[in-house]
């Protein structure tokens, strides 16, 4: 029986030469999609990659995608390729845009850079005979020179060329004439010419014709490959690429059709600067679309059923309402810089309901806006997105859009306040690696009116350009080993936020021994900045006395209240903690 993949194989993998893919460069059946990078590499990179192929070392695989008319892409030219209009490629390169590019230059004599090959360190100087490649120094071998005037001498000029034994590598095919007038130039003696002249040959179809013949690996993935699949496959095979997201792929899909996504990006971030304040995803932006749209932020959604017209019909809104959703996080929820934002997913379902929480009278308006942070809240501590957040989004949106404008009682909330669970036991074990949960108490502090331990203002008015906050102990590490107690040095509970000048002040010592050195006045005031925190620093406390087990016990009771009241839900009290996880 016949295997289905092999009637129609996801893929198919072919050798292909370097020479047959830079015609295929210069005339243009191959091209590139617009959302790819322009080139980047520097003239030693490409010296690099001629060394590899003239050694004929792996120089890694190239992924193509095929066209056709019912499925085209944007795409543009490699650089300092001509310029085919009217001309369709016939395939996209994926991956490989850079090796393919700086091959084109260096055989073509394209771009700012010529490269060339060094005769004379592949010839025994006295038998003029071929050395084994082993022994050639292909570092002095191979140079790039800058053409554009910035050298003592023209490295263009033929003359110079034969005087140093120099070739174009981008005379390639006509090497054999330039050979013969550079044995010329060195010896009257027709024997000697001769010979050097087969020397030369053999260079060339010995060591040099790989930079025709070599055949690169190409994954081709057939026209009728989904989006999905393109995704997948180009992470699988390229980990360490730059990745090829949904945005870079509906970029160029959408484009045919006039949404021009690349350009509302840019102008997105130019007229909300805190979209790049918080290194906001566009693919975010675009899984808020969706879930207006069709109800379903799911990848495969995205790619192969959001339509040019939906994204039109929904990015200016969803922009606008991500921008005033982060502005309401910085400003009412303590998230002063994408530091601390817990997860940046809930912003897809928050911003995806804005616009109707916008849409609202004012009184409506401000009792929507308390049960939106409710739920931001509510999904931080019970760390709802920490598994399966594209299911998870699109779950709590069909619920968020009823509950959150509801003018009534009764309607169900989303998972994270109807089911809300948080245990005293949890917290106290949480270790700082539970990010999410971390995040979420230092921002809670934060919004609370926590200070600065110097300057004693609220954290939240000072600029970040000006202080930047930094985790530290309490009780540090050594202080709670060599003091036995039960719980371990790297929880939530014993951490709290500070600037640089402060760490560098306290010098890994334990806070409360820091305070006793401090003069009474300071003391007085470090008094107010850690109550700010929701650390009891009065006398006949734990912190006070450098009991850790007892601080942490005390410490939970105060973030515990803070945590009820910003969620209106009530913390599960357990008689007995937890392991630490």
């Amino acid at each position: 029986m016949t295997s289905i993949f092999q009637e129609d194989p996801v893929f198919k993998t072919n050798g292909e030469t370097i020479g047959a893919l830079i015609r295929s460069i210069h005339d243009g059946s191959l091209a590139l999609p617009n959302f790819q990078r322009s080139f980047v590499w520097d003239p030693k990179r490409t010296v690099e990659l001629i060394k590899s192929i003239i050694l004929r070392y792996p120089a890694g695989t190239l992924l193509t995608w095929e066209q056709s008319s019912s499925h085209r892409f944007d795409s543009r030219p490699f650089e300092e390729a001509p310029e085919h209009e009217g001309r369709q490629p016939r395939r996209l390169v994926l991956d490989g845009q850079q090796r393919l590019t700086a091959l084109y230059h260096a055989l073509t004599g394209k771009g700012e850079y010529q490269f060339f090959i060094k005769a004379w360190p592949f010839i025994d100087p006295d038998s003029h005979q071929l050395k084994t490649l082993e022994d050639v120094e292909l570092e002095t071998a191979i140079v790039a020179y800058d053409t554009r005037g910035r050298l003592r001498f023209n490295p263009l000029d033929e003359e110079w060329q034969l005087a140093n034994g120099v070739f174009p590598l981008s005379k390639f095919p006509e090497l054999r004439t330039s050979f013969r007038n550079f044995t010329r130039s060195i010896t009257k003696e027709r024997e000697e010419q001769d010979k050097l002249e087969e020397t030369l040959h053999q260079l060339r179809e010995g060591y040099l014709q790989p930079l025709e013949s070599y055949q690169f690996p190409v994954v081709d993935l057939p026209e009728h490959t989904s989006l999905l699949a393109v995704c997948n496959i180009f992470e699988t095979l390229n980990k360490s690429a730059k990745p090829l997201g949904p945005f870079e792929l509906l970029t160029a899909k959408f484009y045919p059709s006039g949404a021009r996504l690349r350009e509302w990006w840019e102008s997105a971030q130019e007229e909300y600067p805190i979209l790049t304040e918080f290194r906001v995803d566009p693919y975010n932006l675009l899984q808020s679309v969706s879930l207006r749209a069709r109800g379903s932020a799911q990848r495969a959604d995205i790619l192969n059923k959001l339509t040019a017209s939906e994204l039109s019909e929904h990015w200016e809104a969803t922009v606008t309402a991500a921008a005033d959703v982060l502005d309401m996080l910085k400003r009412e929820c303590g998230v002063i810089s994408s530091q601390w934002l817990p997860y940046t997913m809930l912003l897809v379902p928050m911003a995806a309901i804005w616009p109707e929480v916008s849409a609202l009278r004012p009184q409506q308006r401000g009792h929507a806006r308390e049960r939106l942070r409710q739920y931001y809240w509510c999904s931080i501590f019970t760390e709802n997105f920490d598994q399966g957040a594209n299911s998870q989004v699109g779950a709590d949106y069909k619920l968020l859009k009823g509950w959150v404008t509801a003018d009534r009682e009764g309607i169900q909330p989303p998972e994270a306040v109807e089911n809300f669970s948080l245990t005293d036991a949890d917290l106290l074990s949480a270790r700082s690696n539970r990010k999410a949960l971390y995040r979420g108490v230092v921002s809670l502090l934060i919004q609370s009116g926590a200070k600065d331990f110097l300057s004693a203002q609220a954290i939240s008015n000072i600029r970040l350009s000006e202080a930047k906050l930094e985790s530290i102990q309490v009780f540090p590490a050594a202080w709670v080993k060599d003091g036995s107690f039960d719980s371990p040095a790297d929880l939530i509970l014993n951490r709290i936020m500070v600037d640089s000048e402060a760490r560098r002040s306290i010098k890994g010592q334990p806070l409360h021994k820091y305070l006793e050195a401090q003069p009474t006045q300071v003391q007085t005031k470090l008094v107010d900045v850690l109550g700010s925190h929701l650390i009891n620093a009065q006398a006949d406390f734990g912190f006070h006395n450098g009991d850790y087990d007892e601080f942490l016990q005390e410490r939970l009771s105060l973030i515990l209240e803070a945590i009820e009241q910003v969620t209106g839900q009530t913390v599960i009290m357990d008689s007995e903690a937890g392991e630490p996880r």
